[in-house]
Parts: C-alpha cells; structure tokens; sequence
C-alpha cells in the first residue's frame, strides 16, 4: 500500500488553513504539515512537523467537515507516533522504556538546545538519547539495551506500521481545498 494525500484540518485566524501531506512509501511514513502555506513557499504560520502546535490549537481551529477536535487529536498521536518510522535510534525495549523522551534538565523542556551539565561536551537537545555514558552516568547514547543488547543511537532502525494505523491514514479525506503549492 502506498499513500501521497494531502489533508485540509481546517483554519485559525491568525494562520489561515491548516495542510497535512501524508506520503507512505517502501513501508516508510512521512507526515509534515504547513499552516496557511504561500504561493511563493512561505507560510502564514508554522511548518514541518507541527502535531504540537495543532495539539496546541484544537480550542482554536476552525474545522472542516469531517474534522473535530477529537478526530484532529487522534491523528497527531499518529503523527506523533509513526512519522519517519524507519529512523527509530532505539530497539522496542528501548521505546517501551520511553528512552527517546527522558531529559538530561527535568526543569526544562526535551525541546530545549544547550549544555545541560557543567562537564557536557556539546551542546544538544535536553535528551538523554543524545549523550553518552561517558559525558554523564546517565546519558543513552550508545548504552546497550538491558534486554537484546542494541547500543541507543548506533543505527536507524524501522519500526512497522500496525495495518490498522495504515488504514486509518488511507480514509482520511483528501482535501477539497488545493494549498498553495500545488
């Protein structure tokens, strides 16, 4: 199964309409989105991957038919989920032990960028999974898996899409608006 669609959740006031393109090929997912996309390939709000700043705005949207709050939240779970399946840095233990989200600065965001630590080497997102043992006692980088032994990081690994989330993406509803890029 392949899928190249593009979604129209729908619109803020202060962005204009909100874009999805979902590309599902040689079992890979790719899910970016724009908020109210220019003619000359800027836009009116965020873009790339945005399932945050959707989550952020389901009070705010104003939705197209079929679209809700509920049915826009499940689909950035999905996104969350799945998007770029096949550059998973760790196994499916290391993903059950929620190793991509641990922080190195509880008191600040994973999305944060700097040295978290007096004695880290470069600076980094407020991850784990981007240091090594080496830099501090508890960074994942590299660590080995305490079930199958896979090193956190090594390589990019593909996780498979369960069918019924493949499903799921191939019934959403085309857009019956056309974005600016195409």
């Amino acid at each position: 199964m392949n899928i190249d669609k593009v979604i129209c959740i729908g619109s803020t006031k202060e962005s204009g309409f909100i874009f999805c393109h979902i590309t599902y090929k040689f079992g890979c997912l790719s899910i970016t989105g724009v908020e109210g996309p220019k003619s000359n390939g800027d836009c009116r709000g965020s873009c790339g991957q945005i399932c945050d700043t959707i989550a952020e705005q389901l009070g705010r949207i104003t939705y197209l038919e079929p679209w809700d709050a509920e049915k826009t939240f499940g689909f950035t779970k999905v996104w969350n989920a799945y998007h770029l399946n096949d550059m998973s840095a760790g196994c499916e233990h290391q993903r059950a032990m929620h190793w991509d989200t641990r922080r190195i600065d509880d008191t600040k965001p994973s999305n944060a960028y700097g040295k978290f630590f007096k004695s880290q080497l470069t600076a980094s997102w407020n991850l784990l999974g981007w240091i090594t043992q080496k830099e501090d006692p508890s960074g994942l980088l590299l660590r080995p898996c305490p079930v199958c032994g896979y090193r956190y990081g090594s390589e990019w690994l593909r996780r498979d899409i369960p069918a019924d989330v493949l499903t799921y993406l191939e019934a959403l509803p085309e857009s019956t608006r056309k974005p600016a890029w195409i």
